[in-house]
């Protein structure tokens, strides 16, 4: 009926336009096809009103048409054809799939989502879709409302990748949530090492600087159009390494990490890596200090506080080789050079903590041993200088496992990394998880002791079962939640909705499929880092 309507409307040269105030058959079928395309939300009821002359604009502005508001031959003709562009499906609040995932995505490309892009559309979506609508509002866009919902033109416009967001140049002392948007995708690009906030300071100068020149700009630090537009394309470029800034005790962040890895490099720390400033990192820079004065170096100054570490200082742990040999570690050698060898042998994950005594025995000896084996040199079980000049490198072999599990207290998940062809660990998957109440969870480093151990587990002194039980350290286990008796009809559901906070006796309790994923696929000695 449409093709002979359109056929006979063409043949007769389309004399009649429909605007505004028009009523019919005709305009009923206009409304249904803008509605079926995604144009039109409001009622298909014949009256061509308001509504259906906004999305008759919209229509002409996204199919290259003369924005009229009103159906001429062309736009008639556009509008029925098969090339006719066809808006997304409109998602709102509680919708779940690979299209609110891939809404999320964009969102937080473009600064205005802080989350997992997880496929559920909740508060913080709902927030953001709102955020990026006044936005698009500020910008002098009309046929938008801030909703949150994702209407199909609120879609159209946030997938347009020719479509600038830049709404005004930032500068040094602008204090507004556009500030927040940038620093959000400075820091998702790795160059910022911070908590977005809505500050244009002196840091965040630098780091727009970076960018700028790894985009080969002028790095004048203000961003203007061409750095907005920049920054939140889907080719901006990834730093290399973060901006660095003056760090202190107390501090939680990749700069800490950076510090903390370097430390561990050169044998000075001998703990987890868990990003936190604390007792253990100052006495490793206490080390370091006196390492750097024994051995000469004309760095020493620069790391002579220990409650601190500036940007200068951490900028020369990226780029400076400290390593200086003293001597052959083996039976006999000193001890501050035997503990230096331990640590980084703990940190590559040869020995357990307890072997960090000082002296060479028998299992410092098969682990320098194996560590040689895996970087290609003699095994000799002597630490002498080539293999040291291995040890403390960046890119030293450590004794890899096919996954390693990192127990995070402070976010209560277990993060899943899968060492890959490169011989990399990258993040695999994420569970949520419930660790021990108060201290009963011990941070450090396992290898040694790691196992599956059993399909159905009873802890006698609690009088409750478990599912898929796999040692940490001693009776500190991965486990599933929990269970009255070895029958999954028994659930205790107090234990599932504790997931995501502390609740244990000290265990690690998971969701039964996370908990059966390790007890299938991790062999005994799996690394496992609690910190």
């Amino acid at each position: 009926m449409l093709v002979f309507l359109l056929t006979a409307l063409c043949a007769s040269g389309f004399a009649e336009e429909y605007a505004e105030g028009a009523r019919g058959e005709e305009i009923e079928q206009i409304q249904q096809q803008l509605a079926d395309l995604g144009y039109l939300t409001g009622t298909v009821d014949g009256i061509y009103g308001k509504q259906t002359t906004t999305a008759v604009r919209l229509f002409q502005q996204l199919n290259g048409l003369e924005q009229t508001g009103t159906v001429d031959a062309g736009t008639y003709a556009a509008l029925f054809s098969a090339q006719a562009k066809q808006l997304p499906e409109g998602l709102e609040r509680d919708d779940e799939g690979e299209e609110v995932q891939a809404l999320q995505q964009r969102l937080i490309q473009l600064g205005f989502l802080d989350d997992e892009a997880d496929g559920k559309y909740g508060k913080n979506t709902e927030s953001a879709v709102e955020d990026f609508q006044e936005h698009l509002i500020a910008q002098g866009v009309e046929n938008v409302s801030a909703t949150g919902a994702a209407t199909p033109i609120t879609q159209e416009y946030l997938f347009d990748e020719t479509r600038s967001t830049f709404l005004k140049e930032l500068s040094l002392g602008d204090e507004d949530g556009e500030v927040r948007r940038l620093e959000r995708r400075l820091r998702n690009l790795g160059y910022l090492d911070e908590e977005p906030d809505s500050v244009f300071d002196d840091y965040t100068l630098a780091v727009v600087k970076a960018f700028q020149n790894a985009e080969g700009f002028s790095p004048t630090g203000t961003a203007d159009q061409q750095t907005v537009d920049a920054l939140f394309s889907s080719d901006a470029v990834v730093a290399e390494r973060f901006v660095a800034h003056d760090i202190y005790v107390g501090d939680a962040n990749d700069a800490v990490v950076a510090v903390q890895e370097a430390m561990a490099q050169y044998g000075m720390l001998g703990a987890v890596i868990d990003g936190k400033y604390g007792s253990d990192l100052q006495t490793a820079l206490e080390r370091f200090h006196a390492y750097l004065v024994e051995t000469g170096s004309p760095y020493a100054e620069h790391f002579a506080m220990y409650d601190g570490v500036t940007a200068a200082a951490q900028d020369l742990l990226a780029t400076e080789d400290f390593f200086v040999y003293r001597e052959d570690v083996e039976t006999g050698a000193s001890e501050e050079e035997v503990l230096r060898v331990q640590r980084r042998l703990y940190s590559l994950y040869y020995i357990s903590e307890g072997v960090i005594d000082g002296a060479v025995g028998e299992k410092t000896r098969a682990a320098i041993r194996e560590f040689q084996a895996n970087n290609r040199l003699e095994e000799t079980g002597v630490a002498d200088e080539e293999t040291q000049r291995a040890l403390f490198s960046d890119d030293a072999i450590g004794k890899w496992t096919k996954y390693k599990l990192r127990v995070s207290i402070d976010d209560q998940r277990v993060y899943v990394y899968a060492l890959n062809t490169f011989g990399e660990y990258e993040l695999d998957q994420t569970f949520i998880c419930s660790t021990g109440l108060g201290n009963s969870t011990p941070p450090g480093i396992y290898t040694t002791s790691t196992e599956p151990l059993n399909r159905w587990q009873y802890f006698q002194k609690y009088e409750c079962w478990a599912q898929y039980s796999f040692r940490i350290t001693g009776n500190i286990w991965f486990h599933s939640v929990l269970y009255s008796a070895p029958n999954t009809s028994t659930l205790r559901y107090g234990s599932v909705s504790a997931l995501g906070r502390k609740a244990s006796h000290g265990c690690v309790r998971l969701r039964v499929d996370d908990a059966k994923w390790i007890y299938d696929n991790c062999d005994a000695g799996t690394i496992v880092e609690v910190y």
